[in-house]
Parts: C-alpha cells; sequence; structure tokens
C-alpha cells in the first residue's frame, strides 16, 4: 500500500502542473480578447491591411502575365470583402480601395503600385496606405 502512495503523490503534481498550464493560457486569451473588444479600431486596420494585400497580390499576378499598366484599378476582390459590422452599432463599415499604378524610377520593367483603404467611423475618417514595387514582365510575341 506504500508503494501504491508513492506512485500517486507523482501523479498529483503533474495534475496540479498541467491544470496551472490550462488555466495560464485560458488567462492570456481572456486578457488578450478584452482590449480588442474594447478597441475594434484594430481590427478595422487589419481588415483594412488585409485589403490592401489582397488588391497588391493581384497586381502583382498582373505583372506576372504581362498585364499591368499605369492607371488606376478597381478593387479586384469580391465585393462583399469591403463590407464589415460594426461592433458598436447596427450600421455597416464600408471599405473604399483607392489603387494607382505608376512607371518606377528604379529601372525598366518596374511598377509602383500604391493601394489606399479607407474607412469611416463614427464620423471620423480613416486610412491605410501600402505601396509595392511591381516587376512587370512583357509577353514574348511569338
Amino acid at each position: 500500500m506504500i508503494d501504491a502512495l508513492k506512485n500517486e503523490r507523482g501523479f498529483l503534481l503533474l495534475n496540479v502542473v498541467l491544470l496551472t498550464l490550462i488555466t495560464s493560457f485560458a488567462a492570456v486569451i481572456l486578457l488578450n480578447a478584452e482590449p480588442r473588444a474594447r478597441n475594434p479600431q484594430s481590427t478595422l486596420k487589419l481588415t483594412a491591411l488585409h485589403l490592401a494585400d489582397e488588391q497588391l497580390a493581384y497586381l502583382e499576378s498582373y505583372g506576372d502575365s504581362g498585364e499591368l499598366h499605369a492607371g488606376s484599378y478597381p478593387f479586384q476582390g469580391e465585393p462583399e470583402d469591403l463590407v464589415t459590422e460594426n461592433f458598436d452599432e447596427d450600421i455597416p463599415i464600408e471599405f473604399t480601395v483607392t489603387t494607382n499604378v505608376s512607371e518606377s524610377e528604379l529601372g525598366e520593367n518596374l511598377y509602383r503600385a500604391a493601394v489606399t483603404v479607407s474607412w469611416q467611423v463614427e464620423g471620423k475618417d480613416f486610412e491605410i496606405e501600402s505601396e509595392r514595387t511591381i516587376r512587370f514582365v512583357p509577353k514574348e510575341i511569338p
């Protein structure tokens, strides 16, 4: 019987350590979720960055296929991606994506793509800008 109790003590210690780890992870997750719930603006900024990256990815694919040219481009993603719910009200938040592509001074077959994503919350305007240099691959004429 004494041997059985020795084995149980080690098992109890392992249970306590695992329970402490699980509780710590749960506390970290809850502490990180609270500021995001109070500040939805950070979530909106992440959404705007995602939209800008998506637009730049489309432009890079145009550069790879030889279809990129200087000028303005509409949003290339899904239209429903431009609308998200407002966390405080029932009014949806709409994003506007503006894209301008120009020839780069860095060299031949390079374009500078500038994407601006803007949105409005409670009468305040917000925007982020993202730029990327894109290589243009000219189509070969057979």
